[in-house]
């Protein structure tokens, strides 16, 4: 039985899987398998996936063979079919260090009671660490209130998990277009799964800051934004299931960038629907719902155009500003990250 499965979905990324498949092959630790379940990519995509594979026995190409179409679900099918220990979500256009493996498995190893564990990561374009930034730093902070600050420790890729936790916590969730590792450690961290960080170790996965991403696309696009409101209801109403209510007030900076936004993108009912949320579940209080509720009136009348209402929003914003280190810190330099307030937007 292998011992650690990628989880590795595909669409029409060959060009550059094969550094991918690299650093898999250039593990110390010997003893994987990847699940590389191809989401439609052309035909041309997918013969050149299955030649780049044809000689690495450990790599398992399948087709997606069930609906809906997405990574996740390509992700989930991966997950479903393998007998692994340990399951590991990783891109096709993402590397690894020859030591990830190991590092990864000798933490569980040696900390049987964890479901899962997280490691640091570094950002890169093209090559390896060519914008010298870390993914997000230790801060020492509650992971939950950093999640809901939209300052996330780690995505999909920067964690390890026993297959069993991952499979009994609902594994990826499928049915959202945007938000998928947000929601995955939302469910993980309210919900009282073990895990622990790993950050005094070398940072062992590259993650590739592709501005073309499907991911990013589109972000405003109605399913995105139905999807943000879905994952954020959803944790909100976890909390109050598993007696942590008295968390929800950290969720007030991701509802007012959630309806800032859509106001600002004319999907005034979204805005107004995760405002409703929010009071219905006392995450703001009525100062900050008049707030927000007066930026969404001036959106929908295009007030927000004056030099007065502009002073104003950005003033008003300044409550639900919070410290976000995601995607900021340059390598070396953590230490000064520590300290300063750095805002994340105005909502």
């Amino acid at each position: 039985m292998p011992r650690v499965a990628f989880l590795t979905p595909h669409f029409n990324r060959h060009d550059l899987f094969p550094q991918t498949l690299a650093s898999m092959q250039a593990q110390t630790f010997v003893d994987w398998e990847c699940w590389l379940v191809d989401d439609g990519s052309s035909e041309e995509s997918f013969a050149a996936i299955e030649l780049q594979c044809a000689h690495e026995p450990r790599v398992k190409v399948l087709r997606r063979d069930r609906g809906p179409k997405g990574a996740c679900t390509c992700r989930n099918i991966g997950a479903r079919a393998s007998d692994a220990k340990y399951v590991i979500s990783l891109d096709t256009d993402d590397i690894i260090e020859p030591f990830c493996l190991q590092q990864r498995v000798d933490a569980m190893e040696e900390n049987p009671q964890l479901d899962f564990a997280i490691f640091p990561s570094l950002m890169f374009e093209n090559e390896p660490n060519d914008l010298g930034l870390w993914w997000n730093i230790d801060t020492g902070e509650d992971l939950l209130e950093r999640q809901f600050r939209q300052d996330a420790i780690c995505q999909g890729t920067g964690s390890i998990w026993r297959t069993e936790a991952f499979r009994r916590i609902g594994m990826w969730s499928e049915s959202l277009a945007l938000w998928q590792d947000i929601d995955l450690y939302f469910r993980a961290f309210i919900g009282g799964y073990r895990y622990d960080t790993f950050f005094d170790l070398p940072a062992d996965l590259h993650n590739r800051c592709n501005h073309a991403s499907l991911s990013r696309a589109g972000f405003h696009q109605r399913d995105k934004q139905e999807s943000r409101i879905a994952v954020v209801t959803s944790a909100i109403r976890m909390l109050e299931a598993n007696g942590q209510g008295d968390k929800r007030r950290w969720a007030r900076f991701m509802v007012a960038e959630i309806a800032a936004g859509n106001a600002n993108a004319r999907h005034f009912d979204l805005a107004e629907q995760i405002i409703r949320v929010a009071v219905q579940h006392d995450v703001i209080n009525p100062r900050e719902h008049r707030t927000l509720a007066r930026i969404v009136w001036l959106y929908r009348y295009r007030f927000y155009r004056l030099p007065g209402a502009k002073r104003w929003i950005s003033r008003m914003s300044k409550q639900f500003n919070c410290r976000s280190f995601l995607g900021r810190v340059p390598v070396g330099r953590e230490r000064e990250f520590l300290n300063p307030v750095y805002e994340l937007a105005d909502a």
